[in-house]
């Protein structure tokens, strides 16, 4: 039951892993705000600087260009921080070059062990699935954090989500995958959180994100989030994670 996650909360920290400034939103908006109104501590670690987005998405790579997009994302990804019920120093940005995390895992790697190192409090992790997301950006940040963890002996409760799936890959018009070896282990199973009450602030969260939500560029003729994409993060009413904890949603 959510008591019980409340329970494990009180004991130490929620991070939050997200690829790319808006995934935990997309992900775990409402969860957060949830923790967040409740009194949790949550920080929220960003993977990649998101510079690629108009680039790699829609192939515009000037107004913005990347580098203005890096600075331009962090502070919306602080933004939204605070629309959660976050402080914006609560989010944390490793800079990674957006779409080529896969080139930099030692690095990466290592910055991850940093994190988990400084946070042994942490009780509560939610994290990209390390085999069911097709990004290559999303996938092996799991399974970089997950590797991460178990050379450390941590054990807090994991909670994996699925962003980029074949239908979010069709409706962008993007692809960069890196398959994974492995095949989901046969005792996770999906658990859907009710949302419902916190849905008003994940919106107002994802607003935040204007790059991705608006025709931020005077190049763009749709947004880098496709509107049928925005359309179901917006009214959705719960978020879905796999774990092998022993808990139900709220």
């Amino acid at each position: 039951m959510w008591q019980h996650m409340v329970a494990r909360r009180d004991a130490g920290l929620v991070l939050v892993f997200s690829p790319h400034p808006d995934d935990e939103v997309i992900a775990c908006g409402g969860t957060i705000a949830r923790h967040a109104a409740e009194g949790a501590r949550v920080r929220v670690v960003f993977s990649t600087d998101g510079a690629m987005s108009h680039a790699a998405v829609l192939g515009i790579e000037s107004d913005p260009s990347p580098p203005e997009l890096r600075e331009i994302r962090q502070g919306e990804a602080r933004a939204a921080a605070k629309a959660m019920g976050l402080s914006a120093e609560s989010a944390e940005f490793l800079g990674f070059p957006d779409t080529r995390l896969a080139d930099h895992l030692p690095e990466f790697r290592r910055e991850v062990t940093r994190v988990l190192r400084a946070h042994p409090e942490v009780s509560m992790v939610y994290l990209p699935h390390e085999i069911r997301e097709l990004n290559a950006d999303h996938r092996l940040t799991g399974e970089v954090v997950l590797s991460c963890l178990g050379e450390l002996g941590m054990t807090p409760a994991l909670f994996r989500y699925v962003v980029w799936d074949e239908r979010t890959e069709e409706e962008f018009a993007f692809v960069n995958r890196r398959p994974a070896a492995d095949v989901p282990a046969g005792d996770e199973r999906l658990v859907a959180f009710d949302i419902t009450d916190r849905l008003p602030v994940k919106q107002a969260a994802f607003r935040e994100h204007r790059t991705q939500v608006e025709l931020f560029s005077p190049a763009q003729d749709r947004p880098v989030v496709p509107l049928a994409f925005q359309e179901r993060v917006m009214n959705g009413t719960v978020e879905e994670f796999w774990t092998t904890e022993e808990v139900e949603g709220p």
